[in-house]
């Protein structure tokens, strides 16, 4: 027995012995494997010490299994750890890094692919992966490779945190997907850690900047708690709260997260190197102020600035707060408190201490509560004539026009004007907003005329302006300016719509100023560079186009200068247009878009102007759902609709004019020194500058704006018009508006010619021919011929019995042959060659030796004999080689070889349709040759070019490639 049980162990020392006999030989790649294979076995123990937090190794457990049924130990419970990855994957994994160390990233990314294509869940495959496209500037590839590698560690709090990190640090790449991405991530990160307060900070720094207020300001709160003194949270708590939506329920977290703070710094020792927290302390009262606490900000700001100052130990100033006289400039209010000492030291502790911007947020305060007095002793410290003030304005703009605005609401409108006026001039760039609120000041004092000057600026400054266009339709009503005062009345409405937001008057305004004083307070440091902007929108195509608005209630020569100095810059504009075109005719295709610039301008003028439209068409166009009466089913009791209502009934608008009545009262008959003839050519030369350039509607809208003009309603003009629609459309491939416009045309003036142009468009349009065969075309076309049928056969009929006999003379019956041929086309395209044959034929019975009839006639007989329905295809087939012939025969009697090429190509083109290819070939042969008569042609060295290539489909149908490809690299030049 003890032999038996030695027998393994020196089988065992017997292979140890061999292989150390052979190990001279072993193969060096398979040292080499094991050696790598054991140096990452030791990266990764390292790894996972440092990763769980000791210092010491971490045993490897024992390969041999466990006895069954032993009793478990209290080992660590969780997922399994991952197993290790077998030595070919090590191996590809070390030459992955090696390729990468090299830079060459491509063999890299090779292996790294193939790592992964052998198991997915390789965690360094996934992560070498991410830092190869990182390298390489695949960003977004770098960064899901990177969230797939955090997949496979969920617990792994740093990477997730790297993740979101670079997703920030790439944002430009994609804002709204990246923020998304690192939302994730830091959420994935706080349900493996929900204590880890980077990965908070973070979620919550991105759902603020996602606009999730509700959820930024939850985790802010979470965070505040473990960091009460952390001041850039608790501004930024507060900037979320002032943003949301729901402020009254919002701001008081941030007041009390301010009044930690506050009282944390206030415990601590306020050194004379610190400089004090004025701007937080302003912060803080105007969240009070935010939801109408004016006591408690006023309060509040006094007692912080007393600590600010180092005052804080004279608290017996709580108990005087029915006024401010502690930071009076004088001591007359201060010596009637019985605590007060005054001293010479103590002066510059008091009035001259505190910053002007809480002292101007003291006189808002106060002005909020009634006391108009007590701010007044604020703003004599701030007299918009001094210099100072006016760095005060340039330093905090917002709160300047906090200022105003709370002036204007409490009637003081003339010292608020003069607030404007410093902002107005202080700031780099006109803002609507300002000039709205000073245009309201002046109207309230009496000046109309300043006033009107101040919103038609802020229309043009912003040009969605809706209050501005109220209130100078308001004025305009009041000064009998009843028309003007209509259009700005629609062009509010046409906006309001546009943007889908109700309004509200005034009411409107105080609640946007109520919002940006807000702002103001916890924005000023990054906004206070910012003079303008107070609008706050964002530039875009305007929904009301630009145009002129003369100064209805300015002195009448300085109106009549205005009006003379527009005529004189449009007349300018007008020959800079013209000389674009002429350049671009030249070749300057550069100059485009400038040319498109300009002569937008100019349009827009001109479609601006009222007498120049009717009151409905004018209306409509200002309406953006187009609709005569815009809005009023919205808001029936607004005071807009109100007012647009009675002017309308005020105005009552008559019909459309006609172009009789309306072109007499123009001078020279034209605008500004240029005739209509040439207004119309501008109109439509934008229109199809705009079709080339792919803009659809916008082309439709300038040539529906054309037609809409009553000074471009002869028919010449009209005419025109609807040939540059119709160019319009072929641009933009439209192929039911050029139907439409085709069937318009038709309807107008039932010619030929105009039975020519509903072919020609339809063959122009790029598209399917779809509307071309639809049922509305062929029932149109119908109507027109038995219209004219009826015509004739109601006066030339007989009655013979019960049966009507037409005894016509062809010679006496008015039918056009173009439009029997139009309407024959059509079923021929539709494959009704049965219907399509009578109408060739009474277009032959009208013009026998017409070429294209004959033509027709023949090419339906063949296509009739090659249907599967067809009783007779022989004879059908036959009775269309009979009319091929005769057109054959008409043809060669003009003696013209370019036309001789014509008849042998389509001749041809009959043979290979019926499979003939032989014949087809010498036709197409002749055609080729007769073609190369007249080379200088097109049209000859068109047919040409598709008689060699039938010949090359011919030879390839019947298998000669050789000679199909010998033909193609002799005859045709590609």
């Amino acid at each position: 027995m003890a032999n038996v049980r030695s027998q393994p162990w020196r089988d065992e020392h017997l292979g140890e012995e061999e292989t150390s006999a052979g190990a001279s030989d072993a193969d060096s790649d398979l040292e080499e494997l094991e050696g790598d294979i054991a140096r990452f076995d030791e990266s990764v123990r390292q790894f996972l010490a440092t990763h769980n937090g000791g210092t010491e190794p971490i045993a490897v457990p024992s390969a041999q299994p466990s006895t069954r049924g032993a009793p478990r130990g209290r080992g660590a419970r969780g997922p399994r750890k991952a197993a290790k990855p077998r030595g070919d994957i090590t191996a590809r994994l070390a030459k992955v890094n090696q390729a990468f160390l090299a830079g060459d990233y491509a063999t890299a990314l090779t292996l790294a692919s193939e790592v992964i294509r052998i198991n997915a869940e390789t965690h360094q495959a996934w992560t070498s992966l991410a830092s190869i496209f990182a390298e390489i500037g695949e960003i977004t590839k770098s960064l899901s490779a990177m969230v797939y590698a955090a997949h496979l560690r969920p617990k792994d709090v740093p990477g997730w945190l790297r993740c979101a990190s670079f997703a920030l640090d790439n944002i430009e790449e994609d804002v709204e997907g990246n923020l998304h991405t690192a939302r994730l991530c830091y959420s994935a990160a706080l349900r493996a850690d929900s204590s880890n307060l980077d990965a908070r900070i973070g979620k919550a720094t991105v759902c603020h900047r996602q606009g999730h207020l509700g959820a930024a300001i939850m985790d802010y709160k979470v965070v505040l708690k473990h960091r009460p003194h952390d001041l850039d949270l608790v501004r930024k708590l507060a900037e979320a709260c002032l943003d949301n939506k729901h402020i009254e329920s919002s701001v008081p977290a941030a007041i009390a997260s301010y009044r930690r703070y506050f009282d944390l710094e206030i415990g601590s020792v306020l050194t004379q190197a610190d400089e004090p927290p004025w701007h937080d302390i302003g912060i803080y009262v105007e969240l009070f102020a935010s939801v109408g606490r004016y006591d408690e900000a006023i309060s509040e700001l006094k007692s912080l600035a007393r600590w600010a100052v180092g005052r804080s130990s004279e608290s017996y100033w709580d108990q005087w707060q029915g006024d401010d006289r502690e930071w009076d400039e004088g001591n007359d209010r201060r010596l009637g408190v019985p605590e007060f000492t005054s001293s010479p030291g103590n002066h510059m502790l008091y009035g001259v201490s505190l910053p002007r911007d809480l002292r101007a947020r003291l006189a808002i305060y106060r002005l909020g509560i009634g006391q108009d007095s007590e701010a007044f002793k604020h703003l004599n410290w701030l007299d918009p004539t001094e210099h100072h003030t006016r760095d005060f304005v340039g330093e905090f703009p917002f709160l300047a026009f906090d200022v105003a605005s709370e002036l204007y609401r409490h009637a003081h409108f003339s010292l608020a004007a003069k607030f404007l006026e410093v902002l107005r001039e202080v700031s780099g760039e006109p803002d609507a907003t300002v000039l709205l609120e000073l245009g309201r000041c002046y109207l309230a004092t009496g000046g109309n005329a300043a006033a009107e000057e101040c919103f038609l600026t802020a229309i043009e400054v912003d040009e969605e302006s809706i209050d501005a266009r109220i209130e100078l339709a308001n004025m305009y009503e009041k000064a009998k300016e009843d028309e003007e005062a209509l259009i700005l009345a629609a062009e509010a409405m046409a906006l309001q719509e546009a943007h889908d937001q109700p309004l509200t008057g005034t009411r409107q305004s105080e609640l946007a100023s109520h919002r940006r004083r807000s702002q103001g307070g916890a924005g000023s440091r990054v906004r206070r560079h910012k003079v303008g902007g107070l609008s706050g929108r964002a530039t875009k195509r305007p929904v009301i186009p630009r145009r002129y608005r003369p100064k209805r209630l300015a002195n009448p020569d300085k109106r009549r200068q205005e009006e003379q100095a527009h005529a004189i810059r449009l007349s300018r504009q007008y020959s800079a247009v013209c000389e674009l075109k002429n350049q671009i005719r030249s070749g300057r295709d550069d100059l485009v878009d400038s040319w498109m610039r300009s002569s937008r301008e100019l349009i827009d003028d001109f479609r601006s102007l009222k007498k120049f439209y009717s009151w409905d068409k004018y209306l409509n166009f200002l309406s953006s759902s187009k609709s005569p009466q815009p809005l009023t089913r919205y808001q029936p009791s607004s005071e807009l609709s109100q007012m647009y209502e009675r002017l309308t009934r005020t105005l009552a608008p008559q019909p459309d004019l006609s172009t009789k009545d309306t072109l007499p009262n123009f001078e020279n008959n034209g605008h500004q020194g240029i005739s209509f003839d040439e207004w119309l050519n501008l109109f439509l030369d934008y229109a199809v500058g705009l079709a080339a350039a792919h803009r659809r509607e916008e082309s439709y809208s300038v040539c529906e704006a054309a037609k809409d003009s009553t000074v471009f309603q002869s028919p010449n003009h009209n005419f025109a018009i609807y040939v540059a629609w119709s160019v319009c459309a072929i641009y933009t491939s439209d192929e039911e508006k050029c139907i439409s416009i085709a069937r318009h045309l038709m309807k107008d003036g039932a010619i030929s010619d105009s039975h020519r142009m509903f072919a020609l468009l339809s063959t122009l349009c790029q598209s399917p021919i779809s509307w071309y065969t639809s049922g509305p075309a062929q029932k149109f076309i119908l109507r027109q011929i038995k219209a004219i049928d009826s015509a004739h056969l109601g006066g030339t009929g007989a009655q013979n019995g019960n049966e009507s006999v037409n005894v016509a003379d062809p010679v006496d019956v008015n039918l056009d042959v173009c439009l029997l041929m139009l309407y024959g086309h059509i079923l021929f395209t539709s494959t009704s060659y049965t219907f399509a044959l009578g109408y060739f034929l009474r277009a032959r019975a009208l013009d026998p030796e017409n070429l294209m009839v004959n033509l027709s006639l023949g090419l339906a007989y063949v296509h009739y004999g090659l249907k599967r329905q067809s009783a007779n295809r022989q004879y059908l087939i036959l009775q269309g080689q009979a009319f091929i012939d005769q057109y054959v025969d008409a043809q060669r009697r003009r003696a013209n070889g370019q036309h001789q090429a014509e008849v042998f190509y389509n001749i041809g083109r009959l043979f290979h349709l019926l499979g003939i290819a032989s014949v087809a070939m010498d036709y197409y042969e002749q055609a080729s040759r007769a073609a190369a008569l007249h080379s200088d042609r097109s049209s000859a060295e068109d047919i040409r070019s598709i008689s060699r290539i039938n010949q090359v489909i011919s030879l390839l149908s019947v298998g000669n490639n050789k000679l199909a490809l010998g033909l193609l690299k002799k005859e045709i030049l590609i």
